[in-house]
């Protein structure tokens, strides 16, 4: 059975991929240290805020979005995060997006691996006008 919750903007029932995307909202979202009791939860990624963006801190967002998938939303195995169409007025506006590759594993929590589907995308933006990241899973 597929992972199941409620939407944390409209409270509407959430199932499947879409309730994995949330997940892993939440964990960008984060803060180092926020959690009481899981100090180290989240990926770092708002701490990245405000920087600018050169090739490195770009080789550091795409770093830290795999490594916070993999550490905390075991229901997802990272293929690929690719940063393309950061144009340089894009960047210049703060705007970044990335769109990370990877494969759905649906009873991952429940020890088993297996893939469902293809590949499927995620798409990260980082918005300097409201500070923020949000998420939107793209098409499969």
């Amino acid at each position: 059975m597929a992972s199941t919750g409620l939407d944390r903007f409209t409270g509407l029932p959430l199932s499947g991929f879409a309730h994995v995307v949330q997940c892993v909202d939440v964990i960008f979202s984060t803060r180092l240290g926020d959690m009481v009791m899981l100090r180290w939860f989240g990926c770092g990624l708002v701490e990245l805020l405000g920087r600018r963006a050169t090739q490195r801190n770009l080789d550091l967002y795409k770093t830290l979005i795999a490594l916070g998938i993999s550490t905390w939303e075991p229901r997802l195995a990272v293929v690929k995060v690719l940063a393309e169409g950061n144009t340089d007025s894009a960047v210049r506006l703060g705007r970044l997006r990335f769109q990370v590759l990877c494969h759905y594993r649906p009873n991952a929590l429940k020890g088993d691996y297996r893939i469902e589907g293809g590949l499927r995308r995620i798409g990260v933006g980082a918005d300097n006008d409201n500070n923020a990241i949000r998420l939107t899973p793209l098409a499969a």
